[in-house]
């Protein structure tokens, strides 16, 4: 690919993929295809490394001394089950009652918390059925020459954004969770108490401080257990680290299979030469006319640091991390003289303080180099974040910085309609690679809230004319949506900023107290009662347009009592991010403006690199580092070979091969295996269907058994569709009829706006009455009436994996190189989702698992996690000892009680910081159920792979005329990959629009002893087993239905008991978890009806 220098191109954003919040990250063509319906720690024992040569069979109970390993493992509080609770029941536990509107699923009978016996025909109700104990837009760079480079990361936090869905984003690279067991020997040299600015204090600090590569150099962050959150005052985090196990190394020097190409991607190298860097810890505060001091806002504190650096001939060059750390190359003279600055704020003249309280560490640059040589296991994250906030430091004068990512100020918001834009910026970190540290480059879109005046904002998000007419119900509501967001009023003649708490009464009927201003009466300094409108009309000769609306409730963080501020003199301060989940109408908006095809995203990338002036910035200089920028970064990479996918031909004479073409196939022949449907049909819910309407329902009654006979399903009744209105009443009477009918298979045909329709059919169907539903919206059966061959066979994939049928098949072992047949392969897909619109609702859990010998037919198990009180994260699964035993015993049950001897783990939903919590007690916890469900029999080989869809990096392929997107099959494990733990980059699918986004893939642990091309090759061929399209997908199929188990889950009922104590309400001051451990995560696991809790509901 040519070097392209300076080259301006106009800058057109296209689409990206919008996540469950409105950050925006620019992926494309990455996503699952749908189909067109609107469906909506302790190691093994040493025998486990010889494969068993037989199959394991179920046959008898669990022994006494099973079952205490496992009451052990899982922190059991509860008394074993009674003999009345031992009785086999469904896999899920008793039959929930309907729900209503005043009430949920009804708790089981039994508290017990140990497996079932094995060898019976059902999970006995105590495994699953029970509540368990908390186990021609302006450039994105201005042309001005001031521009420099990176972000540093913010202060580490030990939850991220996923775990509870507040206002904060994910650690980038640089940030730290809480320190593991590794880091232990090194907090010595950086204690968290840290004395008053001194010299003695300096100069014992230097003679404490050591540089030993061979320990852990990361400091403990000051957010590390604590972090000061928008919504959730204090945050820590319920798993500790224990460092038991540690994410294996590359057994190779990477893959050889498939056809090797040449690919650029969005990496620039970066060179820096060895430098001693040095800490402060440092405090900037503004001082009034009395001596007193209080600390000073962020902006503040970032010019307060410029001037210095500009006015102060004799301070050294430093770089500030934007809170209470400075950097400098030079040792500073003197740490006991406070620095202090005179700026000009509106009408006042304030003076601002700089303390450096003490030394902190000292960091080599050369640490960097020592972990990429492999010398040190550690990441080096302090150095990494020393890196980071000096590539930051010109870019915040002149952009808007979040994190790691950085906007144009003077850009206008593409506006949304509800009082948010959609802005357009770039994103950079350093990495450390093979090749050595890279800067990763990419575009980013993000929703913040627009500057408007308070009452056009409410508007706007409200959809109404609140003027007219603004209850009590809407401001509550109101209240959570925008708790915390910042406002300011200039009715003074000056700039306040304050954060929003509330509202209060209306400014005409809120009335305080205040002292008589006329002196001359003799009831002068007399308090007398004004209402807030009258003091505004009076005080600033502001008349209210509206005093009848509310009153806004502000604090501005100097003092908790109550500012009562009229809502039309309030705006919002601009360049506040907005989590809320975008609506349909807004995300088809953003994604016309944010799908990017490859050579478009290149120039873009390329143009942001040419403006930013890293040759001339001091701070880079000061370190002599550069970077490459006027290149992407070429590496080598490989294309797989894809799996040949098997059908059963038409006339039943065997199996056919079709093959794959660009990440798609065909299907012209028959599904795998077919269930015969004898009780099924078809149900409308909505008005009462008008002339078209009914054609529709008639055309699609009559055609649909005749195009499914073509996939193999046989339909012996005739289908008649039954019309009923959408109220509960109807939706439940219907499909209890249904039920008692014996259908197989109920077509429900929705057409309503109203999720909560779908959601109740999901709740009767899977929960109360075992009843397989599938939803076809309405809207997309008219749009698709005339191509109705085509909308079926979307819909057949759906309704025969959901009766138990096989679609198509991959033979997985064949993408081993060495693999007998004895190995029983089980595959396992685990997700945890997280809300971002609401503090309230827990995250979900889901685990599923193939359940058949071709691994082709999954079962789901689901939770919900959060803590009992307080606020903590909850990165990991705590139950999945207990949800993988269960699913163990599924397998079992379907394999004639065989089990399996290898099995493959991929995990979602885990960022790069989680990794050791996840690996010490997933890992274990699977590992524990296997030695519970296996009893004395040879224990399975587990490999456990982290699944990574969230990041930056980005693929073009350059055939010497056009960029373009890289195929379907293209691997990458060289240069940009981890300098020696085992991973890769995988593009499964094949781009439709936009770039696509390769998946990141982390093999942590790996007892079946994978090389690189095995587990790369089984990995892509996972990608062609998703029920629900005739497409290689982004991620394997058993990720993808965790997903989209989670996701299908909040349409159902939980249990209604909890483990422990209610949750407390969000409304106030949430207090820190003292002595936080795992048992204070409560979970909750949702009950299905046990006639459909092994199938494919959820796809």
């Amino acid at each position: 690919m040519p070097r392209r220098k300076n080259r301006k191109t106009r800058i057109d954003p296209q689409q990206s993929t919008v996540n469950n919040n409105s950050e925006l990250t620019d992926t494309t063509s990455n996503s699952i295809p749908s189909s067109s319906t609107n469906e909506s720690q302790a190691s093994l024992p040493s025998h486990t490394s010889a494969a068993p040569k037989q199959s394991c069979d179920l046959q008898v109970p669990l022994p006494p001394e099973a079952l205490a390993v496992l009451t052990s493992a899982s922190s059991a509080r509860v008394q074993p089950p009674s003999e009345a609770s031992a009785a086999p029941k469904s896999a899920w536990g008793a039959r929930v009652q309907p729900p209503s509107e005043a009430s949920t699923v009804p708790s089981s009978a039994s508290n017990a918390r140990v497996p079932p016996p094995l060898g019976v025909s059902a999970v006995p109700k105590s495994v699953w059925g029970d509540r368990v104990p908390p186990t021609s837009e302006p450039p994105i760079v201005p042309t001005s020459a001031s521009i420099a480079s990176e972000p540093s990361p913010p202060e580490a936090s030990a939850v991220p954004k996923s775990a509870w869905g507040a206002r904060v984003q994910p650690p980038s690279e640089a940030s730290a969770v809480p320190k593991s067991a590794w880091s232990h020997s090194s907090r010595s040299f950086h204690p968290k108490e840290r004395s008053s600015s001194a010299l003695p204090t300096m100069n014992e600090s230097m003679r404490n401080l050591s540089v030993n590569k061979t320990t852990t150099l990361s400091r403990e962050p000051r957010s590390e257990s604590v972090l000061p959150m928008k919504r959730r005052r204090l945050l820590c985090s319920a798993v500790p680290d224990t460092a038991v196990l540690c994410p294996i190394r590359r057994p190779d020097d990477g893959g050889s299979s498939g056809t090797a190409i040449s690919v650029y991607t969005n990496h620039f190298r970066v060179d820096i030469d060895d430098a001693t860097i040095n800490q402060y810890d440092i405090d900037i505060v503004i001082v009034d006319s009395n001596g007193k001091s209080r600390p000073a806002r962020k902006d503040d504190r970032w010019e307060t640091m410029q001037r210095i650096a500009k006015e102060k001939k004799n301070f050294p060059l430093a770089w500030y991390d934007d809170g209470k750390t400075l950097y400098t190359r030079a040792l500073l003279p003197d740490l006991t003289k406070p620095i202090e600055i005179k700026m000009k704020k509106g009408d006042e003249v304030k003076t601002f303080q700089l303390n450096i309280k003490n030394l902190v560490r000292q960091d080599k640059i050369q640490n960097i180099f020592d972990f990429i040589q492999k010398n040190i296991t550690i990441r080096p994250r302090e150095t990494i974040r020393i890196i980071e906030t000096l590539f930051k430091q010109r870019a915040r004068n002149d952009l808007v910085c979040v994190r790691n990512q950085f906007y144009n100020r003077n850009q206008i918001l593409d506006d949304l309609q509800d009082g948010r834009g959609m802005a357009k910026g770039f994103y950079q970190a350093l990495f450390l690679t093979r090749c050595g540290p890279t800067l990763n480059v990419n575009l980013t879109f993000t929703c913040f809230y627009m500057p408007l005046n308070f009452v056009d904002f409410a508007r706007k998000y409200l959809r109404k004319d609140i003027t007219a007419n603004f209850t009590e119900y809407e401001a509550k509501i109101f209240k959570k949506l925008i708790r915390d967001l910042l406002i300011e009023t200039e009715h003074t003649g000056r700039t306040i900023r304050y954060k929003f708490r509330g509202f209060g009464r209306p400014a005409n009927q809120l009335m305080f107290a205040r002292g008589r201003v006329d002196e001359e009466s003799a009831d002068a300094g007399i308090p007398e009662q004004i209402s807030v409108a009258d003091y505004f009309e009076q005080q600033y000769k502001r008349k209210l347009v509206y005093p009848h609306l509310p009153c806004i409730d502000a604090t501005n963080g100097i003092n908790k009592r109550a500012n009562w501020l009229p809502m039309e003199l309030v705006k919002l301060v601009e360049w506040q991010r907005s989590l809320k989940p975008l609506d349909a109408t807004q995300r088809a908006r953003v994604s016309s403006k944010s799908i990017i095809k490859p050579l478009e995203r290149y120039n873009q990338i390329m143009n942001i690199m040419q403006g930013r002036d890293f040759e001339t910035d001091v701070h880079l200089k000061d370190l002599n580092i550069r970077v490459h920028k006027n290149e992407m970064l070429q590496l080598k990479a490989r294309i797989i070979a894809p799996p040949d996918i098997r059908y059963r031909h038409r006339q039943d004479k065997g199996e056919v091969i079709e093959h794959v073409d660009v990440g798609k196939w065909r299907i012209s022949n028959r599904f795998y295996t077919t269930p015969e449907i004898n009780n099924c049909g078809i149900i409308y819910f909505g008005h009462t269907p008008d002339q078209e309407v009914n054609g529709i329902l008639n055309k699609f009654s009559s055609q649909l058994p005749e195009l499914l006979k073509h996939k193999g399903i046989i339909i012996r009744t005739k289908l008649t569709p039954i019309i009923k209105t959408a109220t509960k009443e109807d939706i439940e009477n219907t499909l209890t009829d249904a039920s008692q009918k014996h259908w197989q298979l109920a077509i429900v045909i929705l057409n309503s706006n109203s999720d909560q329709v779908h959601d109740y059919v999901k709740q009767l169907g899977n929960q109360k009455l075992g009843l397989r539903t599938q939803c076809v919206d309405m809207q997309a059966l008219r749009s698709n009436i005339n191509k109705l061959h085509m909308y079926v066979d979307n819909l057949s994939q759906k309704i025969n994996g959901k009766l138990g049928g096989i679609n198509s098949v991959v033979n997985t072992k064949l993408a081993l190189s060495h693999s007998s047949r004895e190995d029983i392969f089980m595959f396992f897909g685990a997700d945890v989702t997280h809300s971002t619109c609401s503090t309230d609702r827990p995250s979900i859990a889901a685990v599923v698992a193939s359940r058949d010998p071709t691994n082709t037919l999954y079962a789901a198990r689901i939770c919900e996690q959060y803590p009992k009180k307080g606020r903590c994260s909850v990165e990991i699964i705590k139950e999945l000892d207990r949800m993988v035993a269960d699913l163990l015993q599924v397998f079992a049950r379907t394999c004639g009680g065989r089990l399996p001897n290898k099995i493959v783990f991929y995990r979602d939903g885990v960022d790069e910081g989680q990794y050791q919590k996840v690996l010490d007690n997933e890992v274990n916890k699977i590992k524990n159920a296997c030695r519970i469900v296996y009893g004395d029999r040879p224990l399975p080989k587990l490999t456990f792979i982290v699944v990574k869809k969230r990041h930056n990096t980005r693929f073009f392929l350059y055939d010497g005329k056009q960029t373009m997107n890289v195929q379907a099959g293209t691997v990458v494990d060289q240069d940009i990959t981890h300098p020696f733990q085992f991973d890769f980059y995988l593009c499964s699918q094949a781009a439709i629009m936009g770039t696509s986004r390769p998946t990141l893939y982390h093999v942590l642990h790996d007892d079946i002893g994978f090389s690189s091309d095995d587990v790369q090759r089984l990995t892509y061929w996972l990608c062609h087993t998703d029920m629900r399209c005739t497409k290689s997908v982004s991620i394997p199929a058993p990720v993808h239905y965790a997903h989209l188990a989670a996701f299908g889950s909040r349409a159902l009922n939980f249990d209604d008991d909890r483990t422990t104590d209610n949750v407390d309400d969000d409304d106030g001051d949430d207090e820190q978890l003292e002595n936080y451990s795992i048992d204070d995560i409560q979970t909750k696991l949702m009950v299905l009806d046990p006639k459909v809790a092994d199938d494919m509901w959820f796809i």
